[in-house]
Formats: C-alpha cells, structure tokens, sequence
C-alpha cells in the first residue's frame, strides 16, 4: 500500500506530506482556456462577487473575546490589549472592517492568509500592530522542523520571519499551507474569463461574423488586396456600413455564432461552477435565473450558507486568533467569539415570539433580549422568569390540598 502511495505521489493523484523546503511549489493546472493570475480572475463577476460577498460579509461581524468561569462557560468579555486592535485598528493604515475584508480576500482567493505580529514591552508579551502581508508575497520554508515566513519586499530584497511572529491563517492542505481556490479551480475561471472576451470581441465588432467573399471567377493578388480593403468593414468596420458587392460575388460566414458555442450557456455554467468553487449560493450573487428561490426560501439559503461554508471560515478564525494572539498559558481562560446573529435575524415578528418563548421559559432575562435588540438594560430585567402553570399533575395536587387547607384554616 506505501508504495501504491508513493507512486500516486509522484504522479500528484494524492496529496503529499511536506518535505524539507520551499513549501510554495505546487502541482499546478496547464491545460487551460487562457492564463490564469488573480488579477485576471477578478475581472471574472462571479469571481469578484463570490470573494466580495464572503470578505465583507465576515467582515461586518463583531469581534470579542471572552473570559471563561472555572467550569468552562463563557463569563464576560475580557478586557484584553489585544482587543483594542481587533476591535477598532488593528495598524495604522487600516480599522477593523478593512483589515478583516483584506484578509479575507487572501484567504478566499489563495487558501492563505499572513498576518505579521509587531510586538513589544517586556518579553515581548504585548501586541502593537497586526499587518497583513498579500499572500502572493509570502514563501513559505521548512527547513528540520522549523518554518520561515519569507516576506518578499522587493525584487532584490527579501525579509524572513520567524513563526511566531506570523498570524498564519490557511484553509485545508497539508498542514503547512492551505490550497489556493483560484489555483485549483483555474479551468473553470479560465473558462469564464474566455466567454467573457469573446462577448466583447463580439460587441466591439458589433456582432459581426468573420467569413469570406465567394466568387466565380478567379481574381489576381490585386485585385484581391483591393476586394479586402473596400469591403474590410463588412465584418470589423461601424455598423451602418452597407456594402455592395458585385453580381457574381456573396458573403459566406464562416466563424461560429454565439447559438453555435452555446455562448450564454457556458456563461450560466461557469457562474455556477466558480459559486461552487467558493461554497456561495449562486442566488446570492445576484443569478437571477433562481429568482423562484427568493421569498420564504430566501432564509433557508442563508441559514445554509451561514452553516456550510460561513461557519467553517468563523470557527478557522476563532481558533487561529486564539492560538496565535493570545499566549498558550491563557488558552484555557479565553475564547474567541464572531458573532454571524446579525445575518441569521429573523423578521420582527418572528423575533418577538422567540424573545417571548425564551423568558417565559427561563431561557433569557428581559434584559439579554434587550441588549440583543440593542436597547439599554432596565432595572428589575435581569430576573428569570418561568410560568407557573405547567406543573406535573402530583405537584398541582399538593398545591391544591394546600390552598384547600388554607381556606379551611381561614375559615
């Protein structure tokens, strides 16, 4: 079986463990519509909406952490330096909101996201700034067990990183760096990107096929080069050209038609494979094609979106905030929380039964939906309530002989 492996290995049919070295060259796709960079992708809709909706979407959570009580139970929010970062400006160019929609960009388009740690006071031990470094920037080294984060400036100037010094951030892969969506999806980007260069060639020339003039007789090079340039407009010239052949000579198109490559049906088919790609619901970039999924459906999608692909993206980051930011000593007293209720709300209505159906039930205080509602806390809101009508059936006879007794002895 090793050897079966090792041979699948070396034909790249299954992934491989890392080896000492660079840890950036991967296996790579060739066979390709056309060239495939991120600049070129992001010229892609789909592709720009796609990482657009998961980058400002994330984004736009609010970020806190939390203090853990002896039983492991969330307590408070921790009043912790590195909150001040995360929470307003986590460096001097960039707030919250614009650091996480850069993260996330890396992240989503590459598989990783690097993050370097400025650190200072004694031992180091506070965190000063947290700026990112554009994944394709980055090399990562792993030489006898140690890795080296290469941050490549310029292109003669080369800075190296120690681990701790980076938030490294990756989605699946080897262990050591995560699989780059865009790379690994490249044929059908490339795809995508070449039916849209084929929709402007097409409406640059105004729609016009290419083809040639068929004739009887058999014309001389002259006369040829003449025919080309009075009727070099039929098929690349303004649209109001009216051109008049002569009696023994016809147009014949010979280049495919839109109908013929089936144009707008690869254009629907890669919207859905690069929506695929990244995990998003195509109806959520706007594909109006699944327009019947709006309405009540609409809240489905999300609550799916939110379980299946969202979620994962949280909890990597929760988890890698937490092992990075704060020391290992105190990863047992804090937790990291971003908080996804806000695209999960509900409509008013259905908010209000619920709030009713948690304090009514002991679930919540009044005071906890308020703060949910963003309204200010009320003196007296921070009891629990529970209605006193639901009882076992021997519980209410007892309270019945008691009542009865008390009428009696009143009596």
């Amino acid at each position: 079986m090793a050897l079966i492996q090792t041979v699948a290995a070396w034909f790249g049919y299954a992934p491989r463990d890392p080896v000492d070295g660079n840890q950036n060259a991967t296996r790579t796709v060739t066979k390709t519509a056309k060239p495939v960079t991120f600049d070129t992708a992001m010229t892609v809709t789909a592709v720009f909406a796609s990482i657009r909706l998961l980058a400002e979407t994330i984004a736009s959570m609010p970020i806190d952490l939390y203090t853990k009580d002896k039983d492991g139970y969330l307590d408070t929010k921790a009043d912790h330096d590195v909150m001040k970062l995360l929470r307003y400006k986590p460096n001097k160019r960039q707030n919250r909101i614009e650091f996480m929609e850069q993260l996330m960009l890396n992240l989503v388009s590459d598989g990783n996201a690097y993050v370097r740690i400025t650190r200072v006071g004694d031992k180091n031990s506070r965190i000063l700034s947290l700026d990112i470094i554009n994944s394709s920037n980055m090399t990562v080294i792993l030489k006898d067990d140690v890795l080296t984060y290469r941050h490549q400036v310029t292109s003669a100037f080369s800075r190296d990183f120690k681990e701790s010094d980076i938030w490294h951030v990756k989605l699946f892969g080897n262990g050591i760096k995560g699989l780059s969506p865009l790379q690994h999806a490249a044929k059908a980007v490339a795809v995508a990107d070449a039916s849209d260069d084929k929709v402007t060639s097409l409406m640059r020339n105004g729609a016009k096929p290419t083809g040639a003039i068929m004739t009887k007789g058999n014309p001389n090079e002259e006369q040829r080069n003449t025919l080309r340039k009075e009727l070099g407009d039929l098929v690349s010239g303004d649209e109001t050209f009216m051109p008049v052949l002569p009696l023994d000579m016809k147009f014949e198109a010979i280049s495919l038609t839109p109908s013929d490559i089936e144009l707008l049906a690869t254009r629907r088919f890669s919207l859905e494979e690069i929506a695929r790609m990244f995990g998003v619901p195509s109806i959520l970039i706007n594909d109006s094609t699944q327009s019947s999924n709006w309405g009540s459906g609409i809240s489905a999608i999300i609550e799916a979106f939110h379980k299946f692909n969202l979620r994962p993206y949280l909890e990597r980051l929760e988890l890698s905030m937490l092992t990075t930011l704060i020391p290992r000593k105190d990863w047992d007293n804090y937790q990291f929380e971003i908080d996804a209720d806000a695209i999960l709300r509900s409509s008013r209505k259905e908010r209000v039964e619920m709030y009713n159906t948690e304090i009514t039930s002991g679930q919540r205080t009044p005071n906890e939906v308020r703060r949910a509602e963003g309204w200010k806390p009320q003196e007296g809101g921070d009891e629990l309530y529970m209605q006193l009508g639901f009882a076992p059936l021997n519980v209410v006879a007892k309270q019945s002989s008691l009542d009865q007794s008390k009428d009696t002895s009143n009596e």
